[in-house]
């Protein structure tokens, strides 16, 4: 359902009303809004929920219906392939002498299960 209502061109309204909530943005054009979420028809193997880019910051957003304390090291996997489509996409040469810049990461697991848990936190992939 997540997918649905926040991972479809068709619902970018919905999009940017996350987008704004989560990032304390007033942010009104939704037409600024990239979906980026990993294809699992490029990547059988691997597929994320929601990934936006907007503001040079690349979101990830996954709902999570259990609690995983191996989201981070999931979210390393997912940004290293979007980094990796992001860098083929813009020609970028990764070997060269010149800076390739890429948008900053931004990592956010919602999480609506039946164990109780924090609002609110804070999951780290050096605890790995």
């Amino acid at each position: 359902m997540f997918c649905l209502l926040f991972g479809n061109e068709e619902y970018k309204e919905n999009i940017l009303s996350l987008y704004n909530a989560l990032c304390n943005t007033a942010h009104t054009d939704v037409n600024e809004i990239k979906l980026y979420t990993i294809d699992s028809v490029i990547y059988i193997e691997m597929k994320n929920d929601v990934s936006v880019l907007l503001d040079s910051y690349l979101h990830l957003w996954e709902q999570q219906s259990s609690y995983n304390p191996n989201m981070p090291l999931r979210g390393l996997m997912y940004f290293s392939k979007m980094y990796d489509r992001y860098i083929v996409e813009h020609s970028y040469n990764i070997y060269g002498s010149t800076l390739v810049k890429l948008p900053t990461p931004r990592y956010t697991v919602l999480y609506n299960g039946t164990s109780k848990q924090p609002a609110f936190m804070k999951l780290k992939l050096s605890d790995a």
